[in-house]
């Protein structure tokens, strides 16, 4: 998956090469999961509560394909939610050496340097043949820079030149937001920042916040939503400084839109099945609901969307613990909430280009107290696993 992720966005013609890598990307992506949940499926009907777990996945990938097919959409959405509930479901279950998130870790460091400076000097003088525009160039940058950023802070401490490296990469980042007037690039960034920098560690410890920032990451995309259209409504607007771009510039269109297709006298049904990928918007020119959240909701149906919720919120409860005992992991669930507050804009948190990302630092997060157990400087006292170690 690594290499595929690397290929896409290095090499011009890789994206869409005979019609493989964009297309089929979440085909590529479900294999790989269904391999990972069978290689761990023993441990899976261990107890009570793994078949509970296991059951309810199972019916919420029937159900995603049933809607789908009651509301007749392309079946290609079908790996769109199935894949987002695959990767929360081993989410848990998926677990590093301290070895080997180092060794990882450090191929993300080494692939992002690179980028900096051999590919992405290359990349503009043929940039007419990529397919993604400047807001994904600029969004694959900063989202590969918050999984290198585990490398840095797994040696935070046991070098100031580290500091020095962190301040660097992130100055770095910040130039390729603003030269690429990425919005949703730079928000992730700041997220990022805000969450490692500014919040107090022992906020994290506080479960009301810990619960509240959840709660925001999740039904609070859908609250934008909701306030964004409304504002929008207004006729009230403004550019931002230097993005050269105005706050409501056709986003509250199409999200006001898919509401209308979503709640309709004809078909009240969509409710809960979704509107699917059959329908044509007037207010955009592709089918991108720009919104995470409310792709859920409006392709697939509240059903689907709760059963997504049960498994993230499930799993980022159990993670806590994790987190208020190692910076490290802290760092990766940082870096996992900026993807989620970004994706208030677009949807790079369930984009199959990057579901790889998403996988690690949530690897990152469950894995982390063995980089604890060798005493990595900074860290509490580590966090006991008390379930058997399932290697991914």
């Amino acid at each position: 998956m690594f290499v595929i992720y690397a290929l896409t966005f290095t090499i011009a013609k890789f994206y869409d090469m005979i019609n493989i890598v964009y297309p089929y990307a979440g085909v590529v992506n479900f294999l790989m999961l269904i391999i990972l949940v069978l290689n761990n499926k023993t441990e899976t009907f261990r107890d009570k509560a793994g078949k509970t777990e296991a059951l309810i996945l199972g019916i919420l990938i029937l159900i995603t394909g049933i809607n789908l097919f009651i509301v007749d959409s392309g079946k290609g959405a079908f790996f769109v939610p199935v894949n987002f509930l695959l990767i929360w479901y081993l989410s848990d279950r998926l677990y590093l050496t301290a070895k080997q998130l180092r060794i990882f870790a450090g191929i993300y460091m080494g692939f992002l340097l690179f980028y900096f400076f051999f590919a992405y000097p290359r990349l503009f003088t043929t940039f007419e043949n990529y397919k993604y525009n400047t807001n994904t160039a600029a969004t694959f940058m900063i989202y590969t820079l918050l999984c290198a950023f585990i490398f840095l802070e797994i040696f935070h401490e046991r070098s100031q030149i580290i500091g020095l490296f962190m301040v660097t990469i992130l100055l770095k980042g910040f130039q390729m937001a603003l030269w690429h007037r990425a919005r949703g690039a730079f928000v992730m960034l700041i997220v990022f920042m805000f969450f490692r920098f500014v919040i107090p560690r022992r906020w994290w410890e506080s479960k009301v916040f810990y619960i509240i920032t959840c709660v925001l990451a999740t039904l609070g995309s859908l609250m934008f939503v909701g306030l964004y259209v409304l504002v929008g409504t207004t006729g009230a607007n403004f550019k931002l400084p230097f993005f050269y771009k105005e706050v409501f510039s056709g986003r509250e269109a199409i999200w006001q839109e898919l509401f209308g297709l979503l709640v309709n006298r004809e078909k009240p049904y969509m409710l809960f099945t979704g509107i699917g990928t059959n329908f044509e918007l007037t207010s955009f020119f592709e089918k991108n609901v720009h919104n995470a959240m409310y792709n859920f909701v409006v392709i697939h149906g509240i059903i689907v969307f709760a059963g997504i919720l049960y498994f993230v919120f499930k799993r980022l409860l159990s993670f806590r613990k994790k987190v208020t005992g190692s910076r490290v992991a802290a760092c990766a669930m940082c870096a996992v909430m900026a993807v989620f507050f970004e994706s208030y804009f677009d949807v790079d948190l369930i984009w199959a280009d990057y579901a790889l990302n998403l996988m690690f630092l949530l690897c990152a997060v469950n894995s982390a107290y063995s980089i604890s157990d060798e005493g990595c400087p900074g860290d509490n006292v580590p966090v006991q696993n008390t379930e058997k170690p399932i290697q991914a």
